[in-house]
């Protein structure tokens, strides 16, 4: 039977329960470590002509920068540790809850498609009407699947009003129903699998083509961000699968969540050309101007 809609009814509270202040402190503080340190990240790509990024490494940024603000939104409208928070800013997060997880996976998965769709003899050409159509694809999917989850799901709190919640442990709001988070990490495991295989085919490639890895800085780094992202990838999945038949989740497995930002600061903002802007010459020498020049006209590097 449908409940009836009452947008004034409280927020289910758990409260009862003690909350872990400190681990909930942790969990904030991994999510906007990794939020801020990649927005740092990304403009300095952006505002450097010395750096060069696909155009799927920008979105994978921005991804990641909405899901770490999304996971501390309570605490950026100053309610973190209220019991019951505004009810509007309440369903929000809940909705971005489970719309960023498959977000950022697809991200990854369009970043990673990129890359290897870069490699000589794969390249479709930016001009053409194929390569631009499976570029949109690439950049615009993983949005789309973000807007249809969290349409999804506040129209299901607009029907179920009473599932809304802040969540026992008091890191967010999320609904009592778990088949919204079912949904979420079947596509995010679903996902991962796909990365993981095609990660692997990357490192394979790189293996294979003796010419790529001459290049030194970029194709090494490449090959390691390879290897550091299928391990991660094989972590997501495990953790999906167990997001999927768990009714709950805890504190352990959110402030395990919290940490993937800043594993994606870590491997993407650590990057030669990056440090080069950011610290003084004499601990980093910059590239010879001849090595820059001879960069000038070539296709993106298939580094990210």
């Amino acid at each position: 039977m449908r409940q009836s809609r009452d947008v004034n009814s409280p927020i289910v509270d758990h409260h009862s329960h003690s909350i872990n202040t400190a681990g909930v402190r942790v969990f904030i503080a991994l999510n906007l470590t990794g939020g801020v340190g990649l927005l740092i990240v990304l403009l300095t790509a952006i505002l450097s002509r010395k750096i060069k990024r696909l155009p799927t490494w920008y979105s994978f940024c921005v991804s990641w920068i909405f899901s770490s603000l999304a996971y501390s939104l309570l605490t950026l409208g100053g309610q973190q540790m209220t019991a019951e928070p505004n009810r509007q800013l309440c369903l929000v997060q809940a909705a971005f809850m489970y719309a960023v997880p498959p977000l950022t996976s697809c991200t990854t998965l369009s970043l990673l498609l990129q890359i290897l769709l870069s490699f000589p003899g794969t390249e479709q050409g930016p001009r053409t009407k194929k390569g631009f159509l499976a570029l949109c694809l690439l950049l615009f999917g993983p949005y789309l699947i973000f807007l249809i989850v969290v349409v999804g799901v506040t129209l299901f709190e607009r029907e179920n009003p009473s599932t809304l919640q802040k969540a026992p442990r008091g890191t967010y709001c999320d609904l009592t129903t778990p088949a919204w988070q079912r949904v979420a990490f079947v596509v995010v495991a679903i996902v991962s699998t796909i990365i993981i295989m095609f990660q692997s085919h990357l490192v394979y490639q790189l293996y294979l083509n003796p010419q790529v890895l001459r290049r030194k800085t970029h194709s090494i780094a490449t090959m390691l961000r390879g290897l550091l992202f299928t391990v991660l990838g094989a972590i997501t999945v495990i953790i999906a699968l167990v997001l999927i038949i768990a009714d709950d989740q805890n504190l352990a497995l959110d402030i395990i969540l919290s940490i993937f930002p800043v594993f994606a600061l870590i491997i993407f903002g650590t990057q030669k050309d990056l440090l080069q802007v950011w610290l003084p010459s004499r601990i980093l020498p910059e590239r010879s101007k001849g090595e820059w020049l001879s960069r000038i006209g070539k296709p993106t590097s298939i580094a990210p």
